[in-house]
């Protein structure tokens, strides 16, 4: 426990026999209760003090930051750094960890045309009950030819996920087993310099998307005929927008584009005529439009431009004086927000039409 950063630094020369220095360091975490309060005087430090450059990633904790650092366990990288590394590529592998810069993230919380969001860390106690249950196992105690018995916990938590196959996109609630007990799905979202809220994975890549910086994902869709689920890469150069800033309640239309390959399709699917390919086309826009909406009207409630509209709407207005007049951060909650994505499909895989085997 310090009072301030520097504070810290020399407490910490006090107990380690080398002199610590962090021009090295790539991330800084948050935990969640300091980010409720406000992390504006932490950023400053940060910006200040020479040792911490301005490319270093930033990331929230759900629950004590302290927690991330002992509970992380990486399973094919024993080196810190390379560890980090690869968080940073999960942004263009999934598109559900929107990795962000410290640079990036104090310019945000500087201006009144955008609000800051960062990536989200969080401890899944499921896996780490069981890394505890194996490491307490003891040596002989496995049956039949080697294999490890369950223990009663692990049947249940088994049980209850066949019995429960809903999927959970929330950092520290993915259901799995084994591995590394950090999860990193998911979006922290600031008001100013306040964690407003925490969104899962999807609502993360959905946040992404609208904002064009989704590279990659895979999105599945559920219809009456059944589920597929598609591969996606959006188009350069962000979303069309579209608006009209006057009027009692103006309105916002946001259309991102995507190029979409079809992966599987679980149903009586018709991939061979362009009417079947049209109705799933159709079909995926209908349902991303409303998890997008469904996203806006929670950052909405929230009073947070994560999204960054108003660096949009910032371009209409001549002076600044003009653009502080229109007080965009009490207007944008009142916006009527629509998206109208669009799909184009271009390949169907190796399959032409879905088989019965």
């Amino acid at each position: 426990m310090a009072r301030s950063l520097g504070e810290a630094i020399n407490l910490a020369n006090s107990t380690v026999e080398r002199r610590l220095d962090f021009v090295q360091c790539q991330y800084v975490l948050f935990g969640e209760g300091l980010a409720r309060e406000g992390v504006a005087p932490h950023v400053l430090d940060l910006l200040r003090f020479r040792q911490f450059r301005r490319t270093m990633f930033v990331a929230v904790v759900r629950g004590r930051a302290a927690d991330s650092f002992k509970e992380n366990k990486p399973v094919l990288e024993s080196s810190v750094t390379r560890y980090i590394e690869g968080l940073q590529r999960l942004k263009t592998f999934t598109g559900m960890v929107p990795v962000v810069q410290l640079h990036r993230f104090a310019r945000a919380m500087d201006t009144d045309s955008e609000d800051a969001f960062t990536s989200v860390l969080a401890i899944n106690q499921a896996v780490k009950a069981q890394d505890r249950s194996k490491a307490s196992q003891k040596p002989g105690a496995s049956q039949g030819g080697g294999k490890e018995s369950e223990s009663p916990d692990e049947k249940a938590r088994s049980e209850q996920q066949l019995q429960n196959p809903s999927v959970n996109f929330e950092a520290g609630g993915m259901q799995r087993v084994g591995g590394n007990p950090e999860e990193f799905p998911g979006a922290a979202v600031f008001r100013g310099d306040r964690l407003v809220e925490i969104l899962d994975g999807q609502e993360g890549r959905m946040l992404l998307a609208l904002r064009g910086e989704l590279a990659h994902a895979f999105l599945t869709f559920r219809v009456p005929q059944g589920r597929f689920t598609v591969e996606v890469q959006q188009h350069e150069g962000g979303p069309a927008m579209s608006y009209n800033l006057a009027g009692g309640r103006p309105v916002w239309r946001i259309a991102p584009e995507f190029d979409v390959d079809l992966v599987s399709a679980v149903g009586n699917f018709d991939t061979r005529s362009h009417q079947g390919l049209s109705q799933l086309r159709q079909w995926a826009e209908q349902e991303f439009n409303r998890q997008a909406e469904r996203l806006v009207a929670k950052l909405q409630r929230d009073g947070s431009d994560a999204l960054g509209l108003g660096l949009y709407a910032r371009k209409d207005f001549l002076t600044d004086a003009e653009w502080q007049n229109y007080r965009w951060p009490e207007r944008y909650p009142q916006f009527s927000i629509q998206v109208q994505s669009r799909f184009v499909i271009r390949r169907v895989g190796n399959l032409l039409t879905s088989k019965r085997i």
